[in-house]
């Protein structure tokens, strides 16, 4: 269960909620602490109000802790709900340190800071090792048990409470550190806190993981005109917007410059004959290939599997195959880009809600997430590595360390691009994040200014460690026919997931949990002359919904779009808005493909 040296790399542990004693003290806790890398947990309980929600992550930004968060089940909520009030207290104080020991025991921390709630018995001592409360957590374990009824399988239900039993001899003699040893002080003007960012409409939505100065996209803003608008409306109609300097697919909109592509002897790419592909596999057959790799994972007391999850239309519809197909019970596990827009909030708790789930949430802490989006552009071309690099780190840590070994994703690798085919159906690598679109090593990152211990949860463990832990990484869409179109009304009309308007595409679905999505995809059209809405387009033409003309037109009209978001990412990174352009052209020369365009000049 040990991570590589470099991997998940914490020296403590900080229980956060919403205690008044825990804000005063953080400033001695920095002081003693400065030259060890704390990770901030809160155990979402469920019970939180919204003045404790705003606390917690007002708190959260001030201080620029990471963060990690778990989400308790809604229906293990709901059972608890009748309990009278002091045992809810008991419970959450308790449950909160559970969490801590967990986060200790799974990814390898030495150190936990703690309030002594509901802990008896420790007089005024400053610290203990956690054998000393041992018989303590045991014994909630125990009460917990016997207030439920002989009928419910109070191990599969609070999978993440009663594993704490064997976590418990693991981190027997690692040191607790009691919040009320800090000395606490009165509040600094050195740290601001924002305790106002969640309003009394958003209470109910997923409440960490958003940057209060930037919630949502303002749509209602015309466009402005660009050197890029005015090449689409001097380009050919019916036309790509760079013909003739590089080839097209003469099926669809795709050009040579998308990564991965490759065409055949009549100019056909391989997306297009992979489509064909698809509607020639007997998917009735493919479907059943799966059981059988779930049967082997499936446990009676402990998680079945675990489900990346953003809260878009993918993740959602995975959920959806996961609970009410394969009938598993999985465990969420978000990497936080810190820039969930309204919409992808909504999204992501309202797919926890719906489909009762267990969360894992992880987010970097604010500043460095703007220097990694700054240091982005340069390094591969686009604002989003450290979201590319999360969204595989993260979850591969956290399979390892909470002993998971299937990991079920969404889209098959053969539905955008030329990497796989339907056909010649395989699974991915478990360094697939890295390969594709990341790019370059958290490692690589690393300079003066931002350590490689700062950077450690982007860190992938060892080679050695993933060959060793074995862990399938399957793509569901290798199993079951996928239609995003299809699925997308299917979510919304059995789900009430929420689509809206995203910057740079026509469609209002992919990236919509993301408020930066239109900057990724605006530097990706300046890279290599191709946005979202042409992979949207050409995905439209194979579907027969547009012709390949009508195609390039929509494709040219909002690829070329200079997103409002842009505004917001020049902001955190104090680029002008010529240093990004500049520097995303130059990142053309990292791949072959998008090199194709270096020399075609407005």
């Amino acid at each position: 269960m040990k991570q590589s040296d470099d991997s998940f790399k914490y020296d403590v542990v900080l229980s956060l909620n919403s205690l008044t004693r825990l804000r005063q003290s953080l400033p001695e806790i920095e002081r003693l602490y400065k030259e060890k890398q704390i990770l901030s947990a809160t155990l979402n309980h469920r019970f939180y109000d919204l003045h404790e929600k705003n606390y917690i992550k007002g708190t959260i930004e001030a201080h620029n802790l990471d963060h990690i968060m778990f989400s308790m089940r809604p229906s293990s909520n709901k059972l608890l709900s009748d309990f009278d009030h002091d045992y809810i207290y008991h419970f959450k104080n308790l449950s909160q340190l559970v969490f801590v020991l967990q986060c200790m025991g799974r990814y390898n921390i030495p150190e936990a800071i703690i309030a002594s709630n509901s802990l008896l018995n420790l007089g005024d001592q400053k610290s203990i090792c956690v054998a000393e409360i041992e018989g303590q957590i045991l014994s909630f374990l125990d009460d917990f048990s016997n207030r439920f009824s002989k009928n419910i399988n109070l191990h599969k239900q609070f999978c993440w409470l009663f594993s704490v039993d064997s976590i418990l001899p693991k981190v027997r003699n690692q040191k607790l550190t009691f919040l009320n040893s800090f000395q606490a002080r009165p509040y600094s003007s050195k740290y601001i806190y924002n305790d106002y960012q969640i309003n009394n409409l958003e209470k109910n939505l997923f409440w960490v993981g958003f940057d209060p100065s930037f919630k949502d996209v303002p749509l209602d803003k015309e466009y402005p005109e660009t050197k890029w608008t005015t090449l689409f409306k001097n380009s050919d109609a019916g036309k790509g917007i760079y013909e003739p300097y590089i080839r097209y697919c003469n099926r669809c909109c795709l050009p040579e410059t998308m990564e991965g592509i490759s065409f055949d002897e009549m100019c056909v790419c391989e997306p297009c004959r992979s489509s064909e592909d698809k509607m020639h596999i007997d998917w009735e057959q493919r479907r059943k290939g799966i059981d059988g790799i779930v049967d082997s994972f499936r446990s009676d007391n402990y998680y079945d599997c675990m489900l990346p999850m953003s809260g878009g239309k993918d993740s959602t519809y995975q959920a959806h195959i996961l609970d009410k197909v394969l009938c598993v019970t999985p465990l969420a596990v978000t990497h936080g880009q810190n820039w969930l827009s309204l919409a992808g909030r909504y999204n992501l708790e309202n797919c926890l809600q719906k489909f009762d789930l267990d969360h894992i949430v992880f987010n970097m802490n604010r500043l460095v997430i703007n220097k990694m989006a700054r240091k982005s552009i340069a390094a591969i071309g686009d604002a989003c590595w450290h979201c590319h690099i999360g969204a595989g780190t993260f979850t591969i840590q956290t399979t390892i360390a909470w002993e998971l070994g299937l990991m079920c994703w969404g889209e098959s690798l053969a539905e955008e691009d030329g990497r796989s085919t339907h056909k010649d159906q395989e699974e991915a690598s478990l360094l697939y994040n890295l390969e594709v679109s990341a790019l370059v090593k958290a490692e690589d990152m690393a300079d003066e200014f931002t350590s490689t211990k700062d950077l450690s949860p982007w860190i992938y463990p060892s080679e050695q460690t993933l060959k060793d832990k074995k862990i399938r990484y399957l793509h569901l869409g290798n199993y079951f026919f996928w239609d995003e179109e299809r699925q997308v009304e299917f979510v919304k009309r059995n789900y009430e997931w929420m689509d809206a308007p995203v910057e740079n595409s026509y469609k209002r679905y992919k990236s919509v949990e993301c408020v930066m999505a239109g900057v990724h995809d605006y530097s990706n059209f300046i890279k290599r002359g191709i946005g979202r809405s042409t992979v949207q387009a050409a995905q439209d033409v194979r579907r027969g919904l547009l012709t390949r003309e009508e195609g390039f037109e929509i494709a040219k009209k909002y690829d070329t779009q200079r997103p409002h978001a842009l505004d917001f990412y020049l902001q955190l990174t104090g680029l002008s808005e010529e240093e990004f352009e500049d520097a995303t052209k130059r990142a053309r020369s990292i791949s072959k493909y998008a090199n194709k365009l270096n020399g075609v000049e407005l």
